[in-house]
């Protein structure tokens, strides 16, 4: 099995280490991460901007890429430049905080992975959901184990899985959920910053929104000390809200007549 590892918190992150360990006799593991923190970056990729990436030597890796770019860019830079082979498999983390709820549509972890489903790579996140609690060893064991799920089972072209693990020991983990994503969102999270006039900076683990999650969503399941694995996919169309809309006037040309033109 050949596995390409890849984060958002830099490629000298301790999650990322963890993560390397765990995997590591699976297969061929190739490593490409961003040089320094690229939390927070989403999808973006570098489009207007010239971008390296740079071999380095990492002991039991049979390539490892330190990329000055985003998650996204780390990804599709090494399967379409940089290895000789294409992946079996992207595993992305293990982050230092979580990614559930909202938080996914902020995150390079989530971002990197899904970058892998776009270029028809199988592909999981992984976070641990604390930014204090720094024991990776549930995360990293998780992760071989559900790398070896995916292997055996395979995922549906533009599926991918990101999981959220709680920060406890092993045995204190009450088991792994399917999920889905819930509404976490951090609220109030802005502030001047203390130095520099008229700058405000972001706090993490700010308050977050008091609403009332579903039991069965990752947010829920992580705080009531399960591993929550949830399948995301590509396709963003509210498919089920299509009803909504069937009664607005789809057909009406009149705004094409500038005569007619409000």
């Amino acid at each position: 099995m050949r596995i390409l590892l890849t984060n958002d918190d830099g490629i000298d992150a301790p999650g990322f280490k963890a993560l390397f360990e765990a995997v590591r006799p699976l297969g061929e593991i190739a490593l490409s991460a961003p040089d320094k923190q690229a939390s927070a970056t989403g999808h973006s990729i570098s489009l207007n901007t010239p971008f390296q990436a740079r071999a380095v030597d990492w002991p039991g890796a049979a390539f490892a890429f330190r990329v000055a770019s985003t998650p996204a860019d780390c990804v599709r830079i090494a399967v379409l430049r940089l290895l000789p082979w294409k992946p079996d498999l992207v595993i992305s983390g293990i982050n230092q905080g979580a990614n559930y709820g909202s938080l996914i549509l902020y995150s390079g972890t989530v971002a990197a992975a899904a970058e892998a489903v776009l270029l028809g790579i199988p592909a999981l996140a992984f976070s641990l959901t604390s930014h204090t609690y720094k024991n990776f060893n549930a995360s990293a064991r998780f992760a071989r184990k559900i790398a070896g799920w995916v292997r055996d089972k395979g995922l549906a072209p533009g599926v991918f899985l990101n999981v959220n693990v709680p920060p406890l020991e092993p045995s204190a983990i009450r088991g792994t959920a399917l999920t889905h994503q819930g509404l976490f969102r951090h609220v109030d999270d802005l502030e001047p910053h203390s130095e520099l006039q008229g700058h405000f900076k972001y706090v993490l683990n700010s308050p977050s929104e008091p609403s009332l999650e579903h039991p069965d969503s990752d947010v829920a399941k992580v705080q009531q000390g399960f591993i929550s694995v949830t399948p995301l996919h590509l396709d963003l169309t509210a498919k089920h809200h299509f009803p909504h809309f069937s009664d607005w006037p789809w057909d009406d040309r009149s705004w094409m007549d500038p005569e007619d033109a409000e």
